[in-house]
């Protein structure tokens, strides 16, 4: 928990407020185009499938999917400290700070995509075992595409970082391949 966070163990708060922060200019210390992207694609999308009333289909299908995307995510993050470990020792002691900031950030957003796929997983999986799993209304659809393209898009971020982070390893230290 972050110093300051809240205090109960069920509370997601602090993970949700950690991966917004890294949206955040380290020059100008504000807010700007990766959190109108990460906001606003989602809800125009998702608000355009509740205006035209589209119904996601196939529930228990994207329920699967899902769910095996979420597990890969969480065995990101659980090799994502070895690779910090890894990056902080071998890193040049100039980059140092970047590199500790880089983990930082990488763990809020990985932290951010686990949490998005096991509540998306609750959603569709609600759906698929109280109902047919043929009609979803257009408000939950909306609310369906609004996470699913988060998710995508946090996933997107945790690529980036996870290249940023490899190459802050020098180039004359890096693992060799077996």
């Amino acid at each position: 928990m972050a110093p300051g966070g809240t205090s109960s163990r069920f509370s997601v708060v602090d993970l949700v407020v950690d991966h917004y922060a890294t949206m955040r200019n380290h020059d100008t210390k504000r807010f700007g185009m990766d959190l109108a992207v990460f906001l606003l694609v989602p809800a125009v999308v998702g608000g355009f499938t509740f205006v035209v009333g589209a119904q996601v289909r196939h529930l228990p299908e994207v329920l699967a999917a899902t769910a095996i995307f979420t597990g890969l995510i969480f065995g990101v993050f659980v090799l994502m400290f070895d690779m910090t470990m890894r990056a902080t020792d071998k890193s040049d002691p100039a980059r140092g700070a970047m590199v500790i900031r880089l983990a930082a950030e990488l763990r809020a957003n990985i932290s951010y995509a686990v949490l998005l796929g096991i509540l998306l997983s609750g959603v569709l999986g609600g759906f698929v075992m109280f109902t047919d799993g043929d009609r979803v209304p257009p408000s939950i659809s909306a609310l369906i595409v609004f996470g699913s393209l988060q998710l995508l898009l946090t996933i997107f971020m945790v690529l980036k970082r996870v290249r940023a982070l490899y190459l802050a390893y020098p180039a004359a230290q890096r693992d060799r391949i077996p």
